[in-house]
């Protein structure tokens, strides 16, 4: 007799990354120390050429838990899809979470899209009890907190 499907088990791996330093993950406790963390986990050779929108998960001490690129776009925008990011925030069993997205154009001025989407991310957070530590849009050269300038 043929086995019925029932369900596909999900399951969470984490990979160690050697290239990564434990001080830089510990303590993210300020716009300054998040963009350091970002700009270690992200595909420099892309942030002038492509948007691409990463997280990061942290414990109750903001240690890094986890981190992983949610989406990759195109030259002024990346679609984020905010189950993705939620859930792993909960398959890590983050309580804080951080999100940075790039703009090419070097311009850190969040637009109206950009202020949207954290407020969706806000309203994720708030449901399921775990804290939005911060938005990050990241340049080349620059950063813009959105918690430093009282967006979040």
């Amino acid at each position: 007799m043929k086995n019925e499907f029932i369900a596909h088990e999900l399951r969470l791996s984490y990979h160690k990354n050697d290239n990564l330093s434990l001080p830089d993950f510990t303590a993210v406790n300020s716009s300054k120390r998040m963009n350091k963390a970002f700009r270690k986990i992200w595909n420099i050779e892309e942030i002038s050429v492509r948007e691409s929108f990463y997280a990061i998960y942290f414990n109750t001490k903001l240690d890094v838990v986890g981190y992983q690129k949610i989406a990759d776009g195109g030259l002024d925008m990346v679609l984020v899809d905010i189950r993705l990011l939620m859930s792993n925030a909960l398959l890590s069993n983050s309580t804080r979470i951080a999100v940075a997205h790039n703009h090419p154009s070097g311009n850190l001025i969040p637009s109206q899209a950009d202020k949207q989407l954290t407020n969706k991310i806000e309203n994720a957070c708030r449901l399921l009890d775990i804290q939005i530590v911060d938005h990050i849009i990241l340049t080349d050269i620059a950063y813009y907190s959105f918690k430093d300038s009282g967006d979040l």
